[in-house]
């Protein structure tokens, strides 16, 4: 049991209230909680002593949003009574108010029988634009300032435009889910990842370790504004300010299957992707990268590799760890017992194990012969224990 619920604090979530009017259906009651569904994963809480009496599961009520608390809106009533007199007035009160007169520097406002003030910063138009035009009109406000000694009341329309603004995001934003698919086009590409616009007003970003399982250098040479995608959502924060996408989350992982491919101690071709003072990243497999850290490599006397080696080289590397699951591969420009692999050691590799398998099949002395020798080589595949990191 929730028990009573305390009256709202001034310093909810985003979104404090909003007079805008919201259908919605009693799910459940619980105490003098009251559960409202409003739509889809959309879901708000309202005390029951706001109705005449207790409501049941299934009746329809219109509520306005207060705020949020505990992950629910706080509803008040549609019907519940307004503000009849200034000296009940506080600031960040939300009312009815009717223009009345344009003036040189804002409008003037009637609050029921109550006069007040909106200045034209206040009200929401662009600066090129007459306050005359909302003349006549009933206008939600909020009220930014009360002083009682000269009865004086100041109002906002700008204010409440902003917080319906921010409610609308935060209710869309509320429909999406973590790991739900969702389509959008791409409306801008930074050297950091891929914006990605979502629909009514949403935007998301695709940061550049999520756009590809192989590495992306920079995310124009594989986007274009306007493109069409299918992204992952994986986080939604800030009430829906920063949404976290990922493309590469669409796409089968290429690691699951990584032992299959690159069993310890199998000798490789790859192509070095990037050389930092500490090592080499070699591409050995579509989406598969691994580090030759500088302590695998014949240095030949340089302090790191990048003296020998650069991006597109043409290497054959030994597998010599392998954690799948955190996508992390260590090669070797090594052999076990530290003569370094020559380039072109992988493709003859490749050669005499397919020489292997055809001899295998030869159901002849001669070949049973043959393909133990090619098995009992000393660079031939080897148990983890026989080469370790």
């Amino acid at each position: 049991m929730r028990g009573e619920r305390p009256s709202p604090a001034p310093n909810r979530e985003h979104g404090e209230h909003t007079l805008k009017v919201w259908k919605g259906v009693v799910v459940g009651v619980d105490g003098r909680d009251v559960f409202v569904e409003l739509g889809p994963r959309m879901q708000g809480v309202i005390s029951s002593r706001d109705f005449e009496r207790t409501p049941e599961v299934g009746e329809e009520y219109e509520f306005t949003l207060r705020g949020r608390e505990d992950g629910l809106w706080v509803l008040q009533r549609r019907e519940s009574r307004s503000l009849a007199t200034w000296e009940s007035m506080e600031a960040g009160d939300l009312v009815h108010a009717r223009a009345i007169r344009a003036e040189r520097d804002g409008l003037e406002m009637k609050i029921g029988p109550l006069h007040a003030f909106m200045p034209k910063s206040h009200t929401g138009l662009a600066r090129d634009e007459r306050t005359d035009v909302l003349v006549g009109k009933t206008l939600v406000c909020e009220v930014i300032e009360v002083d009682r000694e000269r009865q004086r009341v100041l109002v906002s329309r700008k204010l409440v435009e902003q917080r319906e603004r921010v409610d609308d995001r935060q209710r869309r934003a509320g429909a999406l889910a973590i790991g739900q698919t969702v389509p959008g086009h791409v409306t801008r590409i930074e050297p950091f990842g891929v914006f990605v616009a979502l629909g009514d007003g949403l935007e998301g970003l695709i940061h550049v370790s999520n756009l590809a399982y192989e590495r992306v250098e920079h995310p124009a040479a594989l986007f274009r504004v306007g493109q069409a995608l299918h992204c992952k959502v994986l986080a939604v924060r800030g009430g829906g300010s920063r949404v976290a996408l990922g493309l590469k989350q669409t796409l089968p992982s290429p690691w699951p299957h990584a032992a299959t491919r690159l069993p310890l101690g199998r000798i490789v071709e790859g192509t070095i992707k990037r050389v930092l003072p500490f090592g080499a990243f070699v591409l050995v497999a579509p989406g598969i990268e691994g580090l030759v850290p500088n302590a695998e490599a014949d240095l030949r006397g340089q302090r790191d590799l990048g003296a020998l080696l650069a991006a597109g080289d043409r290497v054959s590397v030994r597998v010599v760890a392998l954690d799948a699951e955190r996508e992390r591969l260590a090669l070797s420009l090594k052999h076990v017992d530290g003569r370094a692999i020559g380039a072109d050691e992988a493709p003859a590799e490749d050669s005499f194990r397919a020489m292997a398998a055809e001899a295998k099949s030869l159901a002849t002395p001669l070949g049973r012969a043959l393909h133990r020798a090619l098995a009992d080589r000393p660079d031939a595949d080897a148990s983890p224990s026989r080469h370790s990191a």
